[in-house]
């Protein structure tokens, strides 16, 4: 029996994961990278670093951070970190919305 799983925050939290992972995967999809890729490792772990940085800064902002957004401020960080690779990607596959733009604005300066 899963007895977290009952519980409505750890539920909210198995959704944002599960949409991570569903937008990495199309994410690579769309930029033509193989999921067995050496560098998706490192992209992961700074995106996860920022992501986390993200999170706090949206809570010092009052921004609250719902499924979606949470998922779409993963997603930016993800693209910002590949972009800095030199991958292009393109900018209208991931428009910024207001709480996101000042979000990335904190997190990457």
């Amino acid at each position: 029996m899963d007895e977290w799983g009952r519980d409505p925050s750890i539920r909210s939290m198995r959704r944002v994961f599960k949409a991570m992972e569903k937008s990495l995967d199309d994410l690579l999809e769309q930029l033509d990278i193989s999921p067995f890729d050496y560098r998706i490792r490192g992209w992961l772990e700074q995106a996860l670093a920022k992501y986390e940085r993200a999170w706090g800064e949206a809570s010092r902002m009052g921004v609250r951070l719902d499924e979606n957004l949470a998922n779409s401020v993963y997603v930016h960080c993800l693209v910002k970190v590949i972009g800095s690779e030199g991958i292009k990607i393109p900018e209208s596959k991931f428009p910024l919305g207001k709480d996101i733009d000042r979000l990335m604005v904190e997190v990457f300066k």
